[in-house]
């Protein structure tokens, strides 16, 4: 794997170095002048990702995120109140300095499994069932769940949750009618607080509304606009959820 650090802070470039070094990545390049970074981005060397100082002078990491990175994004943050600003990018992590080397590990674990998710995507598709209409019970119109943000309770419409993924320390719900919602808690906690009757997980990052379901093929599934993996051992379990016409 190889890597790209931009970030103002020598010690956390150290830092970073010494985690890479652990994990055998390669630091194909570093920059401490982020107005410099925003410069090359489209000219930087090829890597697999780019750890992502947020908080810089001049050009902050938001604004290289606004620039379109052509590869994977970890964010790299002194606390975490940019949080959901940053998925809204579709980052693949956001790492809260300082951090530890498990945590750490984590995020490259997810880096990885998003490139394999990509390799799966480029890979031809399986022609099966699709449009497939979802059985079971329905969710009552007024089932509501809170989840805990800033200290503050927000109640969430269940039928409105079109799937939920984990984000490293954060699980991201994301909403049919309303904006998404970032929650510092786990896939496993979300999990017990949905009916289990409309939702299910079919990878371990990710929890789906069965109801929001349009379209499965081998490996992945697509629920409203989101292309979802399913694991090997979710696709069975799927698809007698679902009422299937041969």
């Amino acid at each position: 794997m190889k890597c790209i650090i931009i970030d103002d802070d020598q010690f956390y470039i150290d830092f970073l170095k010494k985690y890479c070094e652990k994990l055998k990545i390669e630091i194909v390049d570093v920059y401490q002048n982020s107005v410099l970074a925003f410069q090359e981005l489209d000219n930087m060397p090829e890597c697999d990702v780019i750890f992502l100082d947020i908080n810089m002078p001049d050009i902050s990491g938001f604004d290289i995120l606004n620039n379109n990175p052509r590869t994977q994004v970890v964010i790299l943050s002194a606390d975490d109140s940019n949080a959901v600003k940053a998925f809204d990018y579709n980052v693949a992590d956001y790492l809260q300095k300082p951090f530890p080397f498990d945590r750490f590990m984590r995020a490259i674990n997810r880096v990885k499994e998003n490139m394999t998710k990509v390799e799966e995507t480029a890979q031809p598709n399986l022609v099966t069932q699709k449009s497939f209409p979802t059985h079971e019970k329905v969710i009552e119109k007024n089932g509501t769940v809170f989840v805990n943000i800033n200290k503050k309770l927000i109640k969430l419409d269940v039928s409105d949750v079109v799937l939920v993924e984990a984000k490293g320390d954060y699980v991201l719900i994301k909403r049919a009618n309303s904006e998404n919602l970032i929650v510092h808690s786990t896939l496993k906690r979300i999990k017990e607080k949905l009916p289990e009757e409309s939702f299910l997980q079919v990878h371990r990052s990710f929890i789906v509304n069965l109801k929001k379901i349009v379209d499965i093929e081998e490996s992945t599934v697509v629920v409203n606009r989101d292309v979802v993996p399913i694991s090997r051992g979710n696709r069975a379990n799927l698809l007698s959820r679902l009422n299937v016409v041969n």
